[in-house]
């Protein structure tokens, strides 16, 4: 007796056959811009689409029966990536997360993963995944908050500028103006008293008002990218020389003492305009804190191929409120000085830009009424 045959399901007109479909199928999965995986219980996956190499760069077999979040998922997105996979499965839900995944090559990229809960389908019994690729959207992203941040501080730049210009820069003049005007009536009465007391107080505010307009117009130039950086090979001893000689008139009227312990011979390699002007700045707030009749230590050793320049001072100093404040410039903080001087902290700003162009760091130590050390370091 012949053996009966299978009855197959009609096809009906333009309908394509089965085998025909599954093909079609098969290749939509494996040219499809997602991956498309399937994931149980325990975070084992079961299947992941031919997609993932072009993605991730492995193939199938490398992230099949394995636990993916463990042993794939960047350390810091895992604890995320569980927490959304125990939200698809005990809430029997669909859900989403946004994780790294390391790339086979090195380096991670940004999935973002979306699962639908299928576990108690018997067809299926996972969690059906599909994740796409969201690198280049994460980096415009961050790109977006980098453009954000940036304007932000040219914003807080110009708003300290206008103050600057506005009130800090309008104080000496107003020195310079209305003591000159006492000057020269008291010359025109030939009335002498105080005259000399009145000529160094225009001196001091001359010196200030010069000082501030340097340390803007190189602010400036930092900010444009108009400054060149020159390194070359520069003399310790001879630069801090010629910066003390710059205050000599500073520190005789102050009588403060100097101290050096700079090496002879100590060299590096650097730009010669940026090192003067980090070196001028640091000195000249010793000078600015410290008391009549006390010191200045300025020292500077080489350490595992490292140059460290500290400027110390035993003056007024300050508290960890106000040293946290310095090198920023969303902060405007200026202490007068042991002698009434005044700043606008433009000068450390700048030492701070100058010294990490040279791939360097600068900090601060200070207490109050312990005095302050200022150092930085370049490579």
């Amino acid at each position: 007796m012949a053996k009966k045959q299978a009855r197959q399901r009609p096809v009906k007109k333009n309908e394509e056959p089965p085998e025909v479909l599954n093909n079609k199928l098969k290749h939509l999965i494996k040219n499809s811009f997602d991956i498309i995986g399937l994931v149980d219980g325990n975070g084992i996956s079961h299947y992941v689409s031919e997609s993932c190499e072009k993605i991730l760069g492995y193939k199938q077999d490398e992230l099949v029966g394995v636990p993916v979040i463990d042993l794939f998922v960047h350390p810091d997105d895992k604890e995320l990536a569980r927490e959304g996979m125990r939200s698809i499965i005990e809430n029997s839900e669909n859900g989403g997360m946004q994780y790294r995944h390391r790339h086979k090559k090195g380096g991670w990229v940004y999935l973002e993963a979306f699962g639908t809960n299928q576990i108690n389908n018997p067809e299926i019994r996972a969690v059906v995944m599909n994740v796409r690729d969201i690198t280049d959207r994460k980096n415009a992203e961050e790109a977006l908050r980098k453009s954000e941040r940036r304007l932000n501080e040219l914003n807080t730049t110009k708003d300290r500028f206008f103050s600057i210009i506005g009130h800090d820069l309008k104080s000496p003049f107003n020195s310079i103006v209305g003591f000159s005007d006492i000057l020269v009536h008291q010359i025109m009465n030939k009335d002498y008293h105080d005259l000399e007391k009145y000529a160094r107080i225009i001196q001091n505010a001359s010196r200030q008002a010069m000082d501030l307009l340097n340390d803007i117009l190189e602010w400036s130039q930092s900010q444009s990218g108009t400054i060149q950086f020159k390194p070359e090979k520069v003399d310790l001893n001879f630069l801090i020389n010629e910066v003390i000689g710059f205050f000599k008139s500073s520190i005789e009227h102050k009588g403060i003492t100097i101290t050096k312990q700079v090496p002879v011979g100590l060299s590096l390699f650097a730009d010669m305009y940026m090192m003067n002007t980090i070196l001028r700045n640091l000195i000249s707030n010793g000078i600015k804190f410290t008391n009549p009749g006390d010191e200045i230590i300025i020292s500077a050793q080489k350490e595992d191929n490292q140059i460290i320049v500290s400027v110390a001072d035993n003056g007024i100093g300050m508290n960890k409120e106000d040293l946290d404040k310095l090198f920023r410039i969303d902060y405007s903080h200026s202490t007068p000085g042991t002698n009434q001087e005044t700043g606008t902290g433009l000068g450390l700003l700048l030492c701070k830009e100058f010294v990490e162009m040279h791939s360097g760091i600068i900090r601060a130590e200070s207490k109050p009424d312990k005095g302050s050390i200022f150092w930085f370091l370049i490579p």
